[in-house]
């Protein structure tokens, strides 16, 4: 072990190394993925605006319950690691059902019912992030911390 970390407890990894992991993991969930996917349907035979109307409609799903998932996070006494990691879970599961998708331009419903799932489900990771990061290194080091956090998840994506 490391060290005691801010509750006393051993930790395996300093917390700012542990985030900084955490969200270079869950940048490849998100526009990586998504990038290609879109090439994997496109090389399967669908049409740009099909990939365009699947991502949009992740896009729009995630938008719309972003707010709602913020709240729900806010709320919960329930483990925000829990939900993060039920949260990016789901997300990776419903964007692997594109390795379910046959040749052609079809199966549109399948795509389509799981980017509104994964849409659904990466609505908490941010929250979710945002409060544990709160929670582990108070508002003073918070703004250094998610800044932090967001770059690590944006090389995540690009990697």
């Amino acid at each position: 072990m490391i060290g005691t970390g801010i509750h006393g407890r051993d930790q395996f990894l300093p917390p700012k190394l542990a985030f900084a992991l955490v969200s270079f993991s869950l940048g490849q969930l998100g526009d990586g993925l998504n990038i290609f996917q879109g090439i994997y349907l496109v090389g399967l035979g669908w049409n740009e605006g099909s990939v365009g109307a699947a991502l949009s409609l992740m896009g729009l799903t995630a938008l719309l319950v972003q707010t709602l998932a913020g709240d729900v996070v806010d709320k919960t006494t329930l483990d925000r690691r829990i939900f993060l990691t039920v949260a990016a879970i789901v997300t990776a599961l419903s964007a692997s059902a594109v390795m379910f998708v046959k040749e052609g331009n079809s199966q549109h419903g399948l795509i389509y019912g799981t980017k509104i799932i994964e849409g659904m489900a990466s609505s908490f990771i941010g929250p979710c992030l945002a409060a544990l990061t709160l929670a582990s290194f108070g508002p003073d080091h918070f703004d250094a911390i998610m800044a932090s956090n967001i770059l690590w998840g944006h090389v995540g994506s690009v990697a």
